[in-house]
């Protein structure tokens, strides 16, 4: 077990002009997958985010790297701290893409990465302590939390529930698709937990070998669709079903939801219910709405108040 690791965010700055310009010329027509709503990170989700690392897991931290569009980082970033390193997204894919799948499956080529990192998305956060013991077994092998939101179970056990209306922007029939990609000869596991998830840089490598071509063709896409390689969700699956992680339902995730619709009702529900969770995501729903949720807001404000060690 290592005794610190890097942490690796991604990051996009939905602003950012060139990228905007990129995003509209590829972008042929309007869907979940590509509307901007969705890259707008509207509530600061990524500040939260590193006060809850400061405060839950800061002395396991090697350095932090910060994978974005274009290198760009939102104003409340401290560029001068040495353990905060901000990596070009393009540099690291030796192209353009707006999937965050895509993005994935090349957070491994981070120079001078550490062997094992902890991958974040913006909108995950920690709400308890969190140890390396929380990440690897006593004999070494990376630890994976299952989703505990029952509505979420339930929706990627029948899928065909929503596939018609196209609530999730694919992802239950991404997931499907990609499960079925990887020949294992099992039922579908539960889908992987809203929380921060560790890799191996040798896992990934050994991945990549095994399936080429639909690594190949995942890092060609420009925008998530049904037929998507769902790199995070096949790691987890392929290595899980030959005993090489732990594929636990131990944590508990809070989902706070941003939608067009009820985002205030559903939050407010959400938060009054949930109980002995260890993270929060921030899932986000919206197709046309641009304006956050004021309860998400204020619940992050509230529990996260003070600035973290990488903020200016």
């Amino acid at each position: 077990m290592p005794k610190k690791i890097d942490v690796v965010y991604t990051w996009v700055d939905h602003e950012h002009k060139e990228w905007q310009k990129e995003k509209d010329k590829h972008t042929k027509k309007k869907s979940f997958a590509n509307n901007t709503a969705r890259f707008n990170s509207s509530l600061n989700e990524l500040k939260y985010s590193l006060r809850s690392l400061d405060l839950y897991f800061s002395k396991y931290i090697h350095k932090i790297y910060l994978v974005t569009n274009h290198g760009s980082v939102p104003n409340f970033i401290d560029k001068t701290r040495a353990d905060l390193i901000i990596i070009n997204a393009i540099e690291l894919l030796n192209g353009v893409s707006f999937c965050s799948c895509t993005i994935e499956s090349v957070l491994h080529r981070i120079p001078k990465l550490t062997e094992d990192f902890l991958y974040f998305n913006d909108d995950m956060l920690l709400t308890a302590p969190l140890s390396l013991k929380d990440l690897f077994d006593n004999t070494g092998k990376p630890i994976w939390y299952q989703e505990s939101d029952i509505l979420l179970r339930f929706i990627s056990r029948n899928s065909y529930l929503i596939n018609p209306f196209n609530l999730d922007g694919h992802v239950s029939k991404a997931r499907k698709n990609t499960f079925q990609q990887l020949n294992l000869n099992k039922k579908m596991p539960p889908p992987i937990g809203h929380s921060p998830r560790i890799f191996n840089k040798t896992y990934i490598k050994k991945f990549i070998l095994l399936y080429p071509e639909a690594v190949e063709q995942l890092r060609k896409i420009l925008f998530r669709s049904e037929d998507t390689f769902c790199f995070v969700d096949a790691y987890c699956y392929y290595f899980s079903h030959h005993n090489m992680l732990n594929f636990l339902k131990k944590k508990k995730t809070l989902i706070l939801i941003q939608s067009d619709y009820f985002s205030r009702i559903i939050n407010k529900v959400r938060i009054f219910l949930a109980l002995n969770f260890s993270f929060v995501c921030v899932a986000d729903l919206r197709n046309k709405n641009i304006t956050p949720c004021p309860e998400v807001s204020k619940y992050l404000e509230r529990t996260y108040p003070n600035p973290s060690q990488w903020e200016v």
